[in-house]
């Protein structure tokens, strides 16, 4: 499963996870790391007109629920994790270097408006989730809850370091205030509550959140959260006790949803669309380029090999 292509879908969110190399904890208790991540997050989200829901900086990876209706998942996730990834070498000073995520992000397809929902509140709900506080009004990082319910967008400073890093070659003394742009973080509500004003919206979201808060509290009753004040003391880098791992072969679901009429269809789109794929893909490799593939997908690339002669 995991070396299934990630199939570009304009019709249906999705849901995106990466994790940090080692699972290690760069992202805690660094406030100009938290602006900068949420600063590429509004940059990206308007340039490549990404409806975002959802957005968690967890302590060793980020989350995302996000719909992309011009079908660019992979630039936006390219150009958002490689400047995530530089900014954690620039604002954490003990950051050693090296490749930064552990792997490709994984992504899962969100069919309907329940499953668009159910993975808002799992996002939202992280820091109760993981043991980390009873309460996400507890939690001392961001949390996306309130932007997202009361659709305020937030502004965030965004640095265009080359081009700061380039201008101070001639002239030191030049303002990064004059490489700062103000990018709109923006969240989507949720669908299916397009009718409500936003007064009624705002109150259901929270009623929803306290049920499901109950929910996960009642799951884990034998687990005691760490609480803010030990939150506070983790040192950036370090790893953590336990961690989500995975292999690169292990099994992850292409489809998230609790609908099985929902999860069949959509299933049975992704697999006809990559068999589809698979057979376009072998014949261009064979040499016919001017085979089309299917609507969502990727070229492989092509490698030429020069053949050289012997030197005399």
């Amino acid at each position: 499963m995991s070396y299934h292509p990630r199939i570009e879908c304009q019709d249906v969110a999705s849901f995106q996870t990466t994790r940090a190399r080692n699972s290690e904890l760069w992202f805690v208790n660094n406030q100009k790391l938290e602006e900068a991540i949420l600063g590429y997050a509004a940059r990206y989200s308007t340039r490549y007109e990404v409806k975002l829901y959802a957005l968690a900086i967890e302590g060793n990876h980020i989350q995302k629920v996000a719909h992309f209706p011009r079908a660019n998942r992979a630039h936006f996730m390219r150009d958002f994790n490689s400047a995530v990834a530089r900014s954690v070498a620039r604002y954490q000073s003990n950051y050693p270097g090296g490749t930064f995520w552990a792997r490709r992000y994984s992504a899962e397809y969100l069919p309907g408006d329940a499953d668009i929902e159910d993975r808002f509140f799992y996002t939202v709900l992280q820091p109760v989730n993981d043991g980390l506080v009873d309460d996400i009004l507890d939690y001392p990082g961001y949390n996306c809850f309130e932007d997202a319910i009361t659709g305020k967008e937030r502004e965030c400073k965004v640095i265009r370091w080359k081009e700061y890093n380039d201008a101070r070659r001639w002239n030191p003394l030049v303002s990064i205030e004059e490489f700062t742009e103000i990018c709109a973080l923006r969240y989507e509500r949720l669908p299916g509550y397009e009718n409500l004003s936003q007064t009624e919206y705002e109150a259901l979201m929270r009623n929803k959140l306290k049920e499901r808060t109950a929910e996960v509290l009642k799951l884990r009753v034998d687990r005691v959260s760490l609480g803010a004040h030990r939150l506070l003391k983790i040192v950036p880098g370090s790893r953590p006790k336990k961690t989500k791992r995975s292999g690169p072969r292990d099994h992850r679901p292409r489809v998230l949803s609790k609908d099985p009429e929902r999860r069949s269809a959509a299933r049975a789109w992704y697999f006809s669309t990559y068999f589809e794929y698979r057979s376009c893909s072998r014949r261009y490799r064979d040499g016919d380029l001017s085979v089309k593939f299917p609507k969502g997908t990727y070229k492989p690339p092509l490698f030429t090999v020069a053949f050289c002669g012997s030197i005399a």
